[in-house]
C-alpha cells in the first residue's frame, strides 16, 4: 500500500491555490484594462503610472512583510493578506475616476505585497534543499499559471455579463476560501503541527542535521537552536555575492513578468486589434508554457544538477532572449510566429523562478528567509514598478496606431543583463567555512 502524501506537499498545494486566487485580481486588472481605460477615460500613460505605483508600493511591502514573517510568524501575515486583497478587489469594481483609480492601485500594491514572502517562508521551513526549488515553482504557479485560465475566464465574463466590475465583485467574494484553507491547514512550523510525522520533521531539519546544528529527534526548540547558531545582521547579506546577484536576477525576472501581464494584453489589443476574448486566449499562451517552463527547471534543478540553482538560472536568460527580440520585431499578427513568441517568452521566462527563490534560504538559514526575501522582492518590484514607466514612454503612438517594439527591445536589454547577474550565483559553495565566514560547527 503507497504512502500517503507527505503533509509538507499538502501546505505547498494549500499556498498554491490561496495564492493563485490573490492573484486573480492582477490578472483581471491587466486582461480588462482596454475595457477599464475606455470606460473611465485612461491613457496608456495612466495604465503604466497605475502599474508603477502598485509597484512602488508593493516593494516596500515585501521587505515589510518579510520582517513581520520572521518576527510574528507567516500564518498571521497570511490571513491579514487575504482579508487586505479581497477589501481591494472589491473596490476595483467601484472606480470611477482617474485619480481614484490611481489611489486604489497604490493601496493596492502596498496592502497586498504582503503574500509572498510569507507563503515562500513557511515552504523554505517544511522542505529541504532537495525538495524546496520544486515546492517555490509550484508556488510560483500561482503568479504564471493563473493568468491562463483567469485571463480567459475574466474576459468572458465581462462579455458575457457587459460589465468588467463584475468579475472584480465575484472575485472578492472568493477570498473566503484561502482564508479558510490557511486557517485550517497551514502551519508555519513542520513541529506546529499536532499529526507531523517523525520522517517529515526529519525531512524539513535534514540539512540543520548534517551541519551539526541540530540533533535528530530534538525539534522542539529548532527556530531558536538555528538562530543562536546562524545570527545574520541584514549587512552580512551584501558580504555573499550569491545574494548580490540574486537582487539583480529578481529584478529581472519582475521586470519580465510584468512586463508580460501589463503589456501583452495591450499589444495584442492595439497592434493587432484582437478582440477581448481572442486577445484572452492568445495571453494565456504565455502563461500556461511558463507553468511547464517553471516546473521542468525546478525538478532539474532539484534531482539532476543537486541544487546548483546557477545552471537552470542562466538557461532561463539565455534562452528567453531572442524570444523577446522576436516579438520586438512582429507587426503582423502572424499566428505561428506570435505562438513562438509567446510560448518561447513563457517557457523560458518563467524557468529561474524555483531556483532562485531557493537561494537565500540555501545561503543563510530558512529562519531569516523572511527579510533576506523581503528585501530582493522589495529591489525587484521597486525597479520594475520604473520599468513600466519606462516601457509606457517607449511606446510609440502615430496617426497608424501604437508601436511596442522599443518597449520590448528594453525588456530584452534587460534579460541581457540577468545572464551576467546569474553568472555571480555559486550557492553550491554557500556553506564552506561557515555561514558567516566561521568554521561550520562539526557533524555529529
Amino acid at each position: 500500500m503507497r504512502n500517503k502524501i507527505p503533509y509538507r506537499w499538502v501546505v505547498a498545494i494549500v499556498l498554491f491555490v490561496a495564492y493563485s486566487i490573490q492573484y486573480l485580481d492582477r490578472v483581471k486588472s491587466s486582461v480588462l484594462t482596454p475595457a477599464i481605460a475606455q470606460d473611465i477615460g485612461l491613457t496608456t500613460a495612466d495604465i503604466g503610472t497605475g502599474a508603477f505605483l502598485m509597484l512602488l508600493f508593493y516593494g516596500p511591502a515585501q521587505y515589510i512583510s518579510g520582517l513581520l514573517t520572521d518576527r510574528f510568524g507567516a500564518k498571521k501575515i497570511l490571513l491579514f493578506s487575504v482579508v487586505a486583497w479581497s477589501v481591494m478587489t472589491a473596490w476595483m469594481g467601484l472606480i470611477q475616476s482617474r485619480d481614484e483609480y490611481l489611489l486604489r492601485m497604490a493601496m493596492f500594491g502596498f496592502l497586498v505585497g504582503t503574500e509572498y514572502v510569507p507563503s515562500a517562508r513557511i515552504l523554505m521551513r517544511w522542505f529541504n534543499k532537495q525538495g524546496r526549488a520544486r515546492a517555490q515553482a509550484l508556488l510560483s504557479w500561482a503568479w504564471i499559471l493563473t493568468p491562463a485560465w483567469a485571463s480567459v475566464f475574466a474576459t468572458h465574463l465581462a462579455q458575457v455579463s457587459g460589465d468588467w466590475r463584475l468579475v472584480f465583485y465575484v472575485t472578492a467574494a472568493c477570498g473566503v476560501l484561502p482564508l479558510a484553507l490557511i486557517g485550517l491547514m497551514v502551519f508555519d512550523r513542520p513541529e506546529q503541527y499536532p499529526k507531523i510525522t517523525p520522517d517529515e520533521l526529519d525531512h524539513a531539519y535534514r540539512d540543520e542535521i548534517e551541519e551539526g546544528v541540530i540533533k535528530k529527534g530534538e525539534y522542539g526548540d529548532a527556530r531558536n537552536t538555528i538562530l543562536r547558531s546562524n545570527t545574520i545582521t541584514f549587512v552580512q547579506f551584501f558580504r555573499n555575492p550569491s545574494y548580490v546577484a540574486v537582487v539583480f536576477v529578481d529584478i529581472v525576472m519582475q521586470v519580465t513578468l510584468y512586463g508580460a501581464l501589463t503589456w501583452i494584453p495591450l499589444y495584442l489589443s492595439d497592434v493587432f486589434h484582437f478582440k477581448l476574448q481572442t486577445m484572452g486566449w492568445w495571453s494565456s499562451l504565455y502563461f500556461l508554457a511558463g507553468a511547464v517552463g517553471s516546473f521542468t527547471s525546478s525538478y532539474l534543478s532539484d534531482r539532476v544538477f543537486h541544487g546548483n540553482r546557477r545552471i537552470m538560472i542562466m538557461t532561463c536568460f539565455i534562452g528567453l532572449a531572442p524570444f523577446v527580440f522576436l516579438l520586438a520585431t512582429l507587426q503582423s499578427a502572424d499566428p505561428v510566429l506570435l505562438a513562438v513568441a509567446l510560448c518561447g517568452m513563457g517557457f523560458f521566462g518563467n524557468m529561474a523562478w524555483g531556483p532562485f527563490l531557493a537561494v537565500p534560504a540555501e545561503i543563510f538559514t530558512p529562519e531569516v528567509y523572511g527579510k533576506a526575501m523581503g528585501f530582493v522582492n522589495g529591489a525587484g518590484y521597486f525597479v520594475a514598478a520604473f520599468s513600466a514607466k519606462i516601457f509606457g514612454a517607449l511606446v510609440v503612438v502615430t496617426a497608424a496606431g501604437k508601436d511596442y517594439s522599443n518597449g520590448w527591445y528594453f525588456i530584452g536589454v534587460c534579460v541581457l543583463l540577468g545572464i551576467v547577474a546569474a553568472s555571480f550565483i555559486r550557492p553550491r559553495l554557500q556553506r564552506e567555512g561557515g555561514i558567516q565566514g566561521r568554521p561550520a560547527p562539526a557533524r555529529a
